[in-house]
This record gives C-alpha cells, sequence and structure tokens, in this order.
C-alpha cells in the first residue's frame, strides 16, 4: 500500500480512552460498559474478545467516535501484522481500519483526540488516486495542529495532490502494453533489464518452489529471435543455485550480471548482497560477493550496471545516507577492484529512493522516489550529469506515473524504448506483476541519445576470434568513456557511442599491432546501430596500420589536439612492444600539385615523429617519409575516396 503511516503505537492502542465516562461521545451506559469491558481484554492481548465488545458498543450506539476509532486501529495493526505474509487478508484488514475511521470522525469531526483518522484517510485516497478528498483530508489534519514529526508527510500529501491535479491536465502521449507471450507466464515478473542491442531480456520471477512449498525468486532470459522473444529459461544454473536470486543489471555487452542474493549463508553479509557473474562463450561465472565496499551489514539490492559494466548503483538501508533506502555508488578500476560506495547525496531524499536506472549514455539516471513531488507512492524521476553535478530530478509525469507504485524501468540506448513492471490487471490477485514495453514519450527521453558498435575480433591471418581490449575515447578532451574485452571464445564485443562527440576507438592486444576506428557523431543526428567486425594483424615485418584518430586543418601540418588521444595510444604500443620499429608514412589526396602533396604528406608524419620523440621514444626507433598522392587506397574522384586517402600509416620494420 502507498502512503499508509500507522502513527497509531500500541500503547496508545491500549491506552486510549483511559477517560472517565463523563468524557465519552456517548451518552447510553450500555455502550460505555461494553466499550470498557473491551478494554479490559485489550489489556490483556485477548484481542478477538476485545474488538467483539468493540462491535457490540458501536452497534448499541453508532456515534460512539472511541468505540469506531479503537476498532479502527486494531484492524490497522492487523494489517500491518499481516502485510508481507498474507497480503490479501491484510488487504481486508485494511479497508475495515478505514471503515472505522471514517466513522469515528463522522461522529466526532473537530474532536482532536480522533485527527490522526484524517491522516490516514488522506492516505487512503492518496492510495485510490482521489486527490481531492485527498488533499481536504491532509488540511483537516493539519488544521489540528499536530505534532512536528507528523507535519512533513501531511504536507507531503497535500503537494502531491496539487502536483498530481496539474500533471493530469497536461498528460505525455504514452501508453505501455504487456511484452508478449510467451513472457509474462508467471504470477510475478519483475526488474527487466536488456542488453544495448535489446536481443538479451533478463527478469527476476517469484513463485512458489514445489517441493519447499515457499516462494523463491530466480534470474530468467529470454532472446529476440527471428522477431518474437523465446521462451524464458533461467539464465544460468550458477546463479540460480541459490534460493534467492534478482533484481539484476546486465552490462551492454551482455557479459557482466551484478544481481542480489538473499538469506545465504556464509557468503551473504547479512539481509541481502550484491554478487557478480562473469559470461565466457555461453557460461556464467560463479558468482562472487562484490565485498565490503560495496556491500553492508544492511541490506543491498536492485542494482544498475553502466554499459561499460565500469560503474554500479544500487540501493542500500545502511547508516550515512539520507533517508530509509537511498541510491548509492561504487566505481571499477582497471585492477578490477570496486571503490567504497558513496551515497548520492545530491539526489537521494529523507523518504524512499528505490530501483535505479543508470542510462547507457552513463549521463542519465532514471530512478524512483517517494520524497519529491508526485502522484502519489514510487513515482519515476530522471536526471542528468552536467558539468559534474546531477540536475534536479524531474518527475516523468502523467500517465507514466499514476497514484500507482512506478518502479523498475529500463530505457533502450537511443532513448525511444522502455520497459517496466506494472500491477497486474489481467487477474484479482493482490502481489501480481507483469512486464511492459512502451514507446517513451519525445519529451522524457534522454537528452543524450546513444546507439552501440558491435561485432567481432579476429585474428586477419588465421581467423581465430581473439580477446581484446577494446577503449573509447572522447577525442574532444581525451577521456575514455569506457572500455570493454571482447569474449575470449567468441570474440564478441558491444560497446555504447553517445550522440553529439567525436570518438576514437583503440583496440589492444599484445603480440598484435595497433588498431584504431574513428567515429563522428558531432551532428546530433539518430545514428543507426553499426556491425563492425575487427581485425588484428600479429606484429610482423610489413604489417601496417593506418592511425585513423590523427587530424589536421586543411593543408597544414601542425598536428590538432584531439590527435592526443590516438598519439598517446601509440606511445604506449611501443613502450610495451620495444623491438618495433616502424616507419611513419603520409600521405594526401590528388589535389594540388605534386610537389605541393609531397611536402605536405612528410611534413605530417615528421610531427607524427616529433610527437613520439617527444614522448621518449627513441628516435632510432623511428623512420618517417611522405609519398602525396602516390599510394591512394581510394578514387580520388569522390570525396569519399579522397578522405581515404588522406592519411597517416605506420609500418614495421
Amino acid at each position: 500500500m502507498k502512503y499508509l503511516f500507522l502513527f497509531i503505537l500500541l500503547y496508545t492502542l491500549l491506552g486510549f480512552g483511559e477517560l472517565q465516562a463523563q468524557n465519552y461521545t456517548s451518552k447510553s451506559k450500555k455502550a460505555i460498559k461494553l466499550y470498557e469491558k473491551a478494554q479490559q481484554y485489550l489489556r490483556l492481548r485477548q484481542f478477538d474478545e476485545g474488538v467483539s465488545y468493540l462491535l457490540k458498543a458501536v452497534k448499541t450506539d453508532k456515534n460512539f467516535a472511541e468505540a469506531h476509532y479503537k476498532i479502527a486501529t486494531l484492524f490497522s495493526l492487523d494489517y500491518k501484522t499481516n502485510q508481507i505474509a498474507n497480503p490479501g487478508l491484510a488487504n481486508e484488514y485494511y479497508q475495515k481500519s478505514i471503515e472505522y475511521f471514517r466513522y469515528a470522525i463522522a461522529a466526532a469531526p473537530e474532536d482532536p483526540r480522533f485527527s490522526a483518522a484524517y491522516l490516514d484517510l488522506a492516505n487512503y485516497y492518496m492510495d485510490k488516486g482521489d486527490y481531492t478528498n485527498a488533499k481536504k483530508s491532509a488540511e483537516k489534519f493539519l488544521s489540528f495542529k499536530p505534532e512536528d514529526k507528523y507535519l512533513a508527510a501531511s504536507k507531503k500529501i497535500i503537494t502531491d495532490c496539487e502536483f498530481a491535479q496539474e500533471a493530469i491536465k497536461k498528460p505525455l502521449d504514452f501508453k505501455s502494453q504487456p511484452l508478449p507471450y510467451p513472457i509474462n507466464q508467471t504470477n510475478l515478473q519483475y526488474f527487466p533489464a536488456l542488453t544495448g542491442d535489446q536481443k538479451t531480456l533478463v527478469f527476476t520471477v517469484r513463485k512458489i518452489n514445489p517441493e519447499s512449498r515457499r516462494e523463491e525468486e530466480s534470474i530468467q532470459q529470454s532472446n529476440f529471435q527471428n522477431g518474437a522473444w523465446s521462451n524464458p529459461v533461467s539464465i544460468s544454473d550458477n546463479i540460480n543455485a541459490f534460493q534467492n536470486a534478482g533484481t539484476a543489471s546486465i552490462s551492454a555487452d551482455g557479459r557482466t550480471l551484478v544481481f542480489t542474493i538473499c538469506d545465504t549463508e556464509p557468503d551473504t553479509r547479512w539481509i541481502c548482497d550484491l554478487f557478480i557473474s562473469y559470461k565466457e562463450g555461453n557460461n556464467w561465472s560463479e558468482p562472487k560477493n562484490l565485498g565490503p565496499n560495496v556491500n553492508s551489514s544492511s541490506w543491498e539490492s536492485q542494482p544498475s550496471l553502466s554499459a561499460d559494466g565500469r560503474t554500479l548503483y544500487f540501493i542500500s538501508a545502511r547508516s550515512g545516507g539520507k533517508g530509509g533506502r537511498d541510491i548509492w555508488f561504487s566505481r571499477r578500476d582497471d585492477a578490477g577492484n570496486w571503490s567504497p560506495a558513496q551515497n548520492l547525496f545530491e539526489v537521494n531524499t529523507t523518504f524512499e529512493e528505490v530501483s535505479p536506472f543508470i542510462h547507457p549514455n552513463n549521463k542519465t539516471l532514471f530512478f524512483a522516489s517517494t520524497g519529491y513531488p508526485g502522484m502519489g507512492g514510487f513515482d519515476l524521476y530522471m536526471c542528468d550529469y552536467i558539468n559534474k553535478q546531477w540536475t534536479k530530478p524531474e518527475n516523468l509525469g502523467f500517465p507514466v506515473n499514476t497514484f500507482k507504485d512506478q518502479v523498475a524501468l529500463f530505457i533502450s540506448a537511443d532513448g525511444k524504448k522502455g520497459y517496466y513492471s506494472v500491477e497486474d490487471s489481467r487477474n484479482n490477485e493482490i502481489n501480481s506483476s507483469i512486464l511492459h514495453q512502451f514507446d517513451m514519450p519525445e519529451a522524457i527521453q534522454p537528452k543524450v541519445k546513444s546507439n552501440y558498435v558491435k561485432g567481432y575480433v579476429f585474428d586477419s591471418q588465421s581467423k581465430q576470434k581473439l580477446d581484446a581490449q577494446i577503449d573509447l575515447f572522447d577525442l574532444t578532451d581525451n577521456v575514455r568513456q569506457a572500455s570493454v574485452e571482447s569474449d575470449s571464445q567468441s570474440g564478441n564485443y558491444l560497446i555504447v557511442l553517445n550522440q553529439g562527440s567525436e570518438y576514437g576507438l583503440e583496440v589492444h592486444r599484445k603480440g598484435y599491432a595497433f588498431k584504431s576506428l574513428s567515429f563522428n557523431y558531432t551532428e546530433g543526428k539518430d545514428v543507426e546501430p553499426l556491425e563492425i567486425n575487427i581485425s588484428l594483424d600479429p606484429i610482423a615485418q610489413g604489417t601496417v596500420f593506418r592511425l585513423n584518430n590523427i587530424f589536421f586543418d586543411y593543408n597544414k601540418y601542425e598536428l590538432q589536439e584531439k590527435s592526443k588521444t590516438e598519439l598517446d595510444e601509440l606511445v604506449k604500443f611501443m613502450i610495451e612492444n620495444s623491438d618495433v620499429k616502424g616507419e611513419i608514412s603520409g600521405h594526401t589526396d590528388n589535389v594540388g600539385s605534386d610537389v605541393a602533396n609531397k611536402e605536405l604528406s612528410f611534413n605530417r608524419a615528421k610531427s607524427v615523429y616529433d610527437y613520439l620523440v617527444k614522448a621518449g621514444i627513441d628516435p632510432a626507433r623511428l623512420k618517417y617519409q611522405g609519398y602525396g598522392a602516390s599510394k591512394p587506397q581510394g578514387d580520388n574522384n569522390t570525396e569519399e575516396g579522397r578522405a581515404k586517402n588522406r592519411r597517416i600509416e605506420f609500418e614495421i620494420l
């Protein structure tokens, strides 16, 4: 249930009404006698008998506010007790408590002793999306000038009502629909996550184990093949070997999985911990606890892994945060070590934050919260990381958000498709959810769109698939944006590229020549996914490789600043392969005179030579030469061909 705050403590439950008879709202001696008899049973914790006498009291006097109020608080206590163990029964108790709270304030609407009923009613109306009555009830509660500890809750309801009423006037063009069969075969499935190419879906299911008769969570996988989703299967026996494994996040390339394991000794530090598993070929490794830098003695769950698998956002109830459950994050270094988790203070509130999702662009964070103005309960929000700080979270609006809880959102790399879990309206189950998909309204799509490059890495001679390190650099600021490794068995890789920048892709493997690719996404247009298989040449005499990210101004030979990324990578290559000697060669198209072109190409090659020598490479290992337009690789009659001819190459001598 949303927003329900049971402020009536057991002490109040047992002690309320210890008043002189003349202070009761009832003047019926019989009703008062029945009420006081109920009090005696309640002091002895004989609740069934107590409720029986209370019901007789209100039957005798329907305006006996104390008796109505006491019945309501008892049902509230029953609701709280059964919320997890028996949600269906809990819902019945909840409805009854609301019914009797209404009777109590109808009998004595201005009596401050029953003012808490207005707050419970306000929460009830919020739970139904009845913003008009919710606001009225919360305002009435405030009129009694309640204690400070209740002010924030009641004012939050009023704020949410006002927000919701305005949001409904400006609905987004939004319609979600269930993922088609064979997805959604069980009563409970939630927390969808997809690979960068949207070809693999992982999600959590909860169902009864026929042997133990206990509810258990497991992680399922479905693949998109021939235009349809395959029948979901266990993602791995290694991962689902645990009794409760769920709420998983998968890296964009589908080769790193972070997920939650609960109630498993001895590796679980407390209630729930985060674990990690890596995929090689078709097999997932044995899960490993992420350790004390990520996990604590408290509850950790709901991970979200960045596209390259190097930053992890998750939810924890540990101390040191701003509220009960907060968003925390940790980063993995090149050695595979995770940094001590930090609280995302800029985003968290003193209320509740859950289900973070970092978009593949690594700049937009989606999450659910009860702390910001919303439609009631958990709403979905988004914020962006700009200039090294997070922007103010923005509600995703109506009807993406409604009076029901909205959590566990996943948005595709291009920002156009969304997936989340919603309450199942197909049956009358209290605890039921299914996976939905929708077209993301343009107004709330990530500002920075992404797409991906995928393929496989292989040996150019033997054609054997290779594992290699692939680094993505933003050439405008020489910052590494992502780093992935291709699969050691299949050679497969996938890396996400954001629109609005110019990128260099640097591919490294010991014993192989330097390799680079170039991608210009500065124009901000929608870019289709690319599939590029990368061949690596073994280091050998005569091997030639092109330096694709060396840049000069037109008819100039001074290196542009964005060439630094590639040049620094070439320096590393020369240091790691100390026996390599090479010739740097410059080439041009055929525009201009042969003499001018040869001179320009010579000076450009020398600029690269000078940079390497200045960086510490022994000049005895290097030569440079300019060949002008004498060695074309493309057709000089087309712009595309001329661009291919303008290049810097490196030949191993």
